[in-house]
């Protein structure tokens, strides 16, 4: 939904931003009778066959990405093709073309203007914040964002802040948070003490997925930056880190537990585009090296029908599987399809949220990460649905893709307004979710094109970018707030001036998605491992457990996509003539929203008479 945008966003952000790169250059064609590498994921007849393989691939001049023997698995770079020695039958079981993945992600919105390499900056009157009062009770400070009413309101929803001031049982920083992503910004001041490692698997891609979307690389950038290359540059990683463990460190904004450490396992470049190799490389990787919890945000949907799509499907399966015995967690997005999916990650319901003319229907395919067995599937939940106004002012329905008022008038409306914790308008559900956590949605939890209204502060409200009339907005955040990379070109930044405890060279942002949501849950269960050494490294009883001290909620009024409204959308545009560009019907039942219900970050804490239910 949000993906040709995006790219025209990136292409902007590349052109505008980063003129460094005038002299260094865009990446070159390929020169005439220059080889492109092609990748190829490989399963052998058997073990002597895979070790035949693995010989003719080196004579032959392949490159390994990844080779497991123990599992049957090896994902080999070749020139042009795959040579004959690997046609199915033969050595090989399987030969399958290594597919390409996308961030998952709802409706993303351009930047606000930038000049030259800075990002953009919204200037608060003086200090903008009052700082936080120390807690009577343990002289616990937390960060000055709090101070702002409203904008941290995903944290308080999970009980994240009664978790600060209490104890862990494994010590400080021993548990660790795997974020597959586009990297982690390591120097900002959020994140510089939070991570401890850094492993950049992009750096062999070839080709380069960002130069086929005639974007720089993460290399070219580095050099305009100044920077490394195995930084974020698109801001992604580093606003899902900081929904995890930023530092509470009395400046800026902290994450949901502080406490642990981050580990960025680096699958994408700047545009966002990941190598399922590369993604299957690093679970292997958390998992061979201790790392507790994994986080992953990418979303895609199989035809099993296919035999190619089918064996990735399976190889994605028996390495979660392997993650799962070593002791890792896996924690994935539902997607932000708003489809409906069933066990195994199959999708059993019709429609995905589409824009106009819409007809997207991806009915009878299986979703991955997220959907394969054992991992944690996680929907999305919003801060509060908004109500319609009979009238607006001008400035609000003048404000674009962040309009802060919606007319009664409007042929599409809210469901559930004035309730919280309803289903985002872009989640998927079904009976696969496990957890619903915080995602943030639009406004009035409506899709763009059904004016589904502005993402809150800094876009909206005190001091802000559109703020206009809707000082009633004050700085409540209706999306997720937190921070993104100090070199982010597809997130949109903030920097903050005249304001000390927000500092200006840093930067912040606010996005909505399940990525966010398993952010959520990913921090909850290092929490309450590290409160609970006897859960830790033990992957079946510790998601047992969260999902056993769940909050239970009810009464989500959202509705899946509809196929029979067909008209045009409230804001412009042309009329959904294929259907699933809107929201209509009955509502998604509170079972398949939610799951086990919202994930709570204070259950390790709850009285000890609630334990025994590990035993039920």
């Amino acid at each position: 939904m949000h993906r040709d945008l995006s790219k025209v966003f990136r292409l902007i952000v590349f052109l505008l931003a980063i003129p460094a790169l005038a002299i260094t250059g865009a990446a070159p064609a390929p020169s005439a009778g220059q080889n492109t590498w092609q990748r190829f994921i490989v399963r052998a007849q058997n073990a002597a066959d895979y070790q035949a393989l693995h010989s003719a691939t080196a004579q032959a001049g392949g490159r390994f990405i990844l080779d497991r023997p123990d599992l049957n698995l090896m994902v080999v770079s070749t020139p042009d093709t795959a040579p004959a020695f690997m046609a199915p039958g033969r050595l090989a079981s399987a030969v399958v073309p290594d597919q390409v993945e996308t961030l998952a992600g709802a409706e993303r919105q351009p930047p606000v203007a930038l000049s030259g390499q800075q990002p953009a900056r919204i200037a608060l009157p003086g200090r903008g914040v009052t700082p936080n009062a120390p807690n009577a009770a343990s002289l616990f400070v937390p960060d000055p964002a709090f101070s702002l009413p409203g904008l941290l309101w995903n944290m308080t929803r999970i009980n994240a802040p009664q978790t600060w001031q209490r104890p862990t049982g494994l010590g400080a920083g021993y548990v660790r948070v795997g974020v597959i992503d586009t990297g982690l910004d390591y120097t900002h001041l959020d994140l510089q003490n939070k991570v401890v490692r850094v492993v950049d698997f992009t750096t062999l891609d070839s080709p380069n997925l960002c130069e086929q979307e005639f974007l720089p690389t993460d290399a070219q950038l580095a050099v305009a930056f100044s920077t490394s290359a195995d930084e974020d540059f698109n801001g992604h990683g580093s606003l899902v880190g900081g929904v995890i463990a930023a530092a509470l460190n009395l400046t800026g904004t902290n994450g949901v537990a502080p406490g642990v450490g981050l580990v960025s396992l680096k699958v994408a470049q700047n545009c966002g585009l990941a190598y399922d190799s590369d993604i299957l490389t690093a679970i292997l990787y958390a998992a061979d090296n201790g790392i507790d919890v994994v986080t992953l945000t990418f979303s895609h949907y199989l035809n099993r029908s296919d035999p190619a799509q089918d064996t990735l499907y399976q190889a994605y399966s028996q390495v979660m599987a392997y993650a799962l015995a070593r002791g890792t967690v896996i924690v994935a997005g539902a997607g932000d399809e708003h489809a409906r999916i069933g066990p195994g990650g199959q999708v059993i319901g019709h429609g995905a949220l589409s824009t106009p003319p819409g007809g997207t229907d991806d009915f009878g395919l299986w979703q991955i990460p997220a959907g394969i067995p054992g991992v944690v599937d996680v929907s999305a939940t919003d801060n509060l649905v908004n109500s319609s106004s009979s009238t607006c002012p001008s400035d609000s329905l003048a404000a674009g893709s962040h309009q802060w008022c919606k007319l009664t008038s409007d042929a599409h409306q809210p469901g559930g307004p004035g309730r919280k914790n309803q289903l985002a308008y872009y989640s998927n559900y079904g009976p696969r979710i496990d957890l619903a956590a915080p995602g943030g949605a639009r406004k009035f939890n409506l899709p763009n094109i059904d004016r589904g209204g502005a993402e809150g502060w800094p876009w909206t409200g005190i001091s802000s970018v559109e703020g206009g009339t809707s000082t009633s907005d004050g700085y409540e955040a209706w999306q997720v707030f937190s921070i993104t990379s100090n070199f982010a070109t597809e997130i949109p930044c903030f920097t903050f001036t005249g304001n000390p405890d927000l500092p200006n060279s840093q930067c912040y942002a606010i996005q909505e998605g399940t990525a966010l949501a398993s952010a959520h849950v990913a921090a909850a269960l290092a929490v309450t491992a590290s409160a609970l050494p006897s859960l830790w490294r033990q992957p079946i009883q510790l998601i047992a457990f969260i999902k056993g001290h769940a909050t239970s909620l009810s009464g989500n009024a959202t509705a899946p996509v509809s196929l029979a409204d067909r008209t045009a959308g409230d804001t412009s545009g042309p009329a959904c003539t294929n259907g699933y560009c809107h929201l209509g019907g009955s509502a998604v039942p509170d079972l398949e929203a939610y799951g086990a219900g919202l994930v709570d970050d204070f259950a390790p804490y709850w009285p000890k008479l609630f334990v025994p239910l590990l035993q039920r």
